[in-house]
Formats: structure tokens, C-alpha cells, sequence
């Protein structure tokens, strides 16, 4: 006979033997994970000088316009803004590229950002008393890239919004055509002879202000989007000097000996 109580101890040891080997698997699995985050991480703090030296040497290049806001208004409103431009029913070509590769950084940006902060958080210790200089380091680095977060997020949103402004400028300017008559009467020796001719015009007559006001409006996201290229350069050099100068602090706030600092109990 079979004793009952026996077999189910064995039941339950298997249980927790398996128990015990999955929470091992998932445990290895985490660390393999946490240090490929580490190395993700440490790879962006040594990119961190190309990137910068890429984008300065590339600005001139995107952004090849010598004039001035007012004088490049002026230039937009003899072609891209021009009446024959705006029917033409496409966007401001300049505008267009420039705004697609600012777009496209500040993509790049926010995800080396997210992986950079993601770094820092893997390496905050456990609480303790004391020998926080570091930890302060590290919050203050943190706090500083969740702002940068947030202002990649916001200059994303508000070049969206250009499109959309300006399509409220165009939408404004309603061209539509009227028909003008004109009866012309002729005398000439003693014969009366009337003739008619017809032409269409443009019927708004705000038109040469919405003109105006459209290629003000492309001329400032010119330099709108080129001086965001320009912070984001800003933005990177802020954080290589600022990880040159307190590496060991972010990366080992309370010494080496503490290794990664990944205190889960």
C-alpha cells in the first residue's frame, strides 16, 4: 500500500525543486540583460564626442542658407511663398528637409537619452547613511536628462505644429476667381462698334499680407529648426563633460568596491 503522506512530500519537493530552478533561470537571464544595459549604456558615454563633432560638422551642411530671417523671407516670397507656390499645393521644399532631419535626430536623441538615464538608474546604490556625494551626483545627472527628455518631446510637438499653422495661413487665403467684364465702345468714321472682354482676377484682397505673413512664418522655422540643431549639439557636449568629469561618481558613487550597486534585497 501506497503511503499517501509520502508521495505527496515528493510532490511538493519537485514542486519547489522546479519552483527554484526557474527562479534561477529568470535570474540569469536579468544579469545577462543588466549587463548588456551596462554595456549599451557605456558604449553612448564613448559615443558622446562623434556625435558631437558629426553634428557640427554637418550643420553648415543642412542648413546652407547665408541670409539673413529677413532677407530669406524676402527669397521665400519670390518662389516657395510666392501666389504661383502656395496653389502649387506643396510644402515649402527648404522647410521640408531641414525639418525631416532635426526630426530624425531628435528621434536618435531621445533614445540615446532614455538608454543613457537608464544607465545612471543601474548604478544608484543602496540607501545608507552617509557617503552620499556621489548619490547627489547621480540625481543631479538624472534630473538633468529627464529635462532633456522632455525638451526633445516638446521640440518634436512644436515643429508638428508649424505644418498645422501654416495650412491655417493658406486656408485663409481662399483663392478663389472672379470674373471682370469690360465694354469697350469705338468710333470711327461714323461707325459704332462695342466689343467685350472678360478676365479673371483674385478676389482677396488681404492676399499680399497672407503672402507676407507665410513667408515670415517659413523664414522663422529656418532658423527655429536650425537653432534647435544647434541646442542639441549644446545638449550633447553638456552631457560628455558633465560624465568626463564625474564618471567614476555616476558609474561608482560609493567607490568600486561596490560594483554595479544593483541591490534588489
Amino acid at each position: 500500500m501506497v503511503d499517501q503522506s509520502v508521495t505527496k512530500k515528493r510532490r511538493l519537493s519537485n514542486g519547489t525543486a522546479t519552483t527554484k530552478e526557474a527562479a534561477a533561470h529568470t535570474q540569469e537571464k536579468l544579469d545577462e540583460l543588466i549587463k548588456r544595459f551596462d554595456s549599451v549604456g557605456e558604449s553612448i558615454v564613448k559615443e558622446l564626442p562623434s556625435l558631437i563633432l558629426d553634428l557640427e560638422e554637418r550643420l553648415p551642411k543642412i542648413f546652407t542658407r547665408t541670409e539673413d530671417i529677413v532677407e530669406l523671407e524676402d527669397a521665400f516670397a519670390k518662389k516657395e511663398c510666392s501666389s504661383e507656390g502656395i496653389q502649387s499645393g506643396k510644402p515649402n521644399p527648404v522647410i521640408v528637409e531641414a525639418n525631416r532631419i532635426v526630426t530624425k535626430e531628435f528621434d536618435k536623441a531621445s533614445e540615446k537619452l532614455s538608454k543613457l538615464q537608464r544607465f545612471v538608474l543601474m548604478h544608484v546604490p543602496r540607501e545608507e547613511d552617509g557617503n552620499n556625494f556621489g548619490v547627489e551626483v547621480q540625481a543631479q545627472f538624472n534630473g538633468k536628462l529627464g529635462e532633456y527628455l522632455k525638451w526633445c518631446d516638446d521640440t518634436q510637438d512644436e515643429n508638428k505644429v508649424y505644418h498645422q499653422a501654416r495650412a491655417e495661413i493658406i486656408r485663409q487665403m481662399e483663392f478663389e476667381r472672379a470674373v471682370e467684364e469690360r465694354e469697350t465702345v469705338c468710333e470711327k468714321e461714323d461707325k459704332v462698334t462695342t466689343s467685350k472682354a472678360t478676365k479673371s482676377v483674385v478676389n482677396v484682397p488681404q492676399l499680399g499680407d497672407l503672402l507676407s505673413y507665410v513667408s515670415r512664418h517659413d523664414a522663422l522655422q529656418y532658423f527655429t529648426l536650425k537653432n534647435e540643431l544647434q541646442e542639441l549639439i549644446s545638449m550633447y557636449l553638456h552631457c560628455y563633460i558633465y560624465l568626463k568629469n564625474n564618471y567614476e561618481k555616476i558609474r561608482w558613487p560609493r567607490g568600486k568596491s561596490e560594483g554595479m550597486n544593483m541591490h534588489m534585497y
